[in-house]
């Protein structure tokens, strides 16, 4: 099969760590042809989706990770499945390259994920459809709701709704003399809605990453415990990354989800939960395949490329 994979550029990634070199090194080893486009790389031609790619070739093992031909512009028609691993910020550049794989699905071409999921499912306010799982939460950029809600909750954290890696994320309380000042920033002066939860205690023990294929949950999660005297685990903070099996909370939560994320086209997820309760639903370039590959010997990639070879 043709396989392109939308990401951004691969000379800066993480070689170690990146999911994305693991996607397209397991689909080289099933001898497809792999085609590397870089975000700013997706257009259309008249009413053509189209894109400027390289063919690519991949090692795990060295730092010379990666190699490329020459760019070429090509049809995404000619292809038989489009990976979208751009990262966030989830900003209009972002929407529109949704919009030119959009063409492309109608014209025969699978995408994974699902254009259209990944316009509507917000990975922060996609939670809230699973409420029951979720710690106090609300979503504003009205000064005096925030506010009230801080009041109420003593230690809260908020969060923008576009970013990822734990960027921008941050714990406030009332007894904060920059408090109005960090609100200001994230809301850009109270015009931009954010998230704002209930600080959950048990974030020091660790969050975790429960990798979805195709409506299956991992039996096991990846714990991102944060560095002392920090509060994110995000691994891109400083997190640093275990193995555990889910437990039975977490076994409930992914349980239900998982077939709802499938039904919307979204062949690959990342469920994260701290204590008891669900954080985030990942969607856009869900992350943490390596960990699990490293520690624990379970390559994710092939139940990925089992499903897409069906």
């Amino acid at each position: 099969m043709k396989i392109a994979v939308v990401m951004d550029p691969i000379s800066n990634i993480d070689f170690k760590k990146d999911s994305t070199l693991l996607l397209i090194y397991e689909a080289q080893k099933r001898n497809h042809d792999v085609f590397y486009i870089e975000s700013n790389n997706l257009f259309f031609d008249g009413n053509e989706a189209c894109a400027l790619s390289s063919k690519i070739k991949v090692k795990m093992d060295q730092e010379n990770w990666f190699s490329l031909d020459d760019k070429n512009k090509i049809f995404l028609k000619d292809l038989d499945v489009v990976f979208m691993r751009q990262d966030p910020p989830f900003d209009m550049g972002y929407i529109n390259n949704t919009y030119v794989l959009d063409s492309a699905e109608k014209d025969g071409v699978r995408i994974y994920n699902k254009p259209s999921a990944l316009r509507n499912f917000n990975e922060k306010i996609s939670i809230l459809e699973y409420s029951k799982f979720c710690t106090e939460t609300i979503i504003a950029s009205d000064k005096k709701l925030i506010l009230n809600f801080i009041e109420q909750h003593k230690d809260v954290v908020s969060k923008p709704l576009n970013l990822m890696g734990g960027q921008g994320i941050e714990k406030l309380n009332l007894n904060q003399k920059n408090l109005i000042d960090k609100l200001k920033k994230s809301t850009k002066d109270f015009k931009e809605k954010i998230m704002v939860q209930k600080f959950i205690d048990r974030v020091y023990e660790g969050d975790k990453r429960i990798l979805i294929i195709n409506g299956k949950p991992s039996e096991y999660a990846v714990v991102r415990t944060p560095a002392r005297g920090e509060f994110k685990g995000n691994l891109a903070a400083g997190g640093i990354a275990s193995i555990e099996k889910l437990n039975k909370i977490e076994e409930n939560i992914a349980s239900e989800i998982a077939p709802r994320l499938k039904e919307r086209g979204i062949l690959i997820a990342g469920l994260d939960v701290v204590g008891d309760f669900l954080t985030e639903i990942n969607i856009t370039c869900p992350t943490c395949f390596r960990e699990l590959l490293d520690q624990k010997g379970i390559n994710l990639m092939k139940e990925v490329f089992d499903f897409v070879e069906s």
